[in-house]
């Protein structure tokens, strides 16, 4: 199996992450844009309610995001959400063994030129997660 690829364009990306997503056994670790933040509550919002009802953890990191959003308040019942002032960059874990991360800023780059590099590796992703949850302690609700 692969251990690593190069994602092109908002739609690819979004596909590559709900295929993660479905196949989440513990944990989903994602550290997002206040737009991206939207996104995903919209896309994924019947899918988080699933992986919450299995047991899965998930945690999503933000910087400000607009709180009456009926999407954002609709997976609080399912999602831990924290403001992540001091981290910044766009990324998601699954399972502390793969990792998607967006490589530019959501605000400087049009959709279809928005790249991500998907890695299948516990090593680097346990990394990863790791210095996430070490900073999400440190983290306002």
């Amino acid at each position: 199996h692969s251990l690593a690829g190069s994602i092109k364009g908002r739609d690819n990306i979004y596909t590559q992450l709900r295929n993660m997503l479905e196949n989440a056994k513990k944990s989903v670790v994602i550290l997002t844009s206040a737009n991206g933040m939207q996104r995903k509550a919209k896309r994924f919002k019947s899918l988080f309610a699933k992986l919450a009802s299995k047991g899965i953890k998930i945690k999503i990191a933000v910087p400000e995001y607009e709180s009456n959003n009926k999407d954002i308040n609709e997976i609080k019942k399912y999602v831990h959400i924290k403001n992540s002032d001091k981290l910044k960059g766009r990324f998601v874990i699954v399972d502390e063994k793969e990792i998607l991360f967006m490589i530019a800023d959501d605000t400087d780059i049009h959709e279809s030129y928005d790249t991500a590099v998907w890695v299948n590796t516990p090593y680097f992703a346990k990394a990863f997660h790791d210095m996430f949850n070490d900073t999400w302690q440190t983290l306002k609700e």
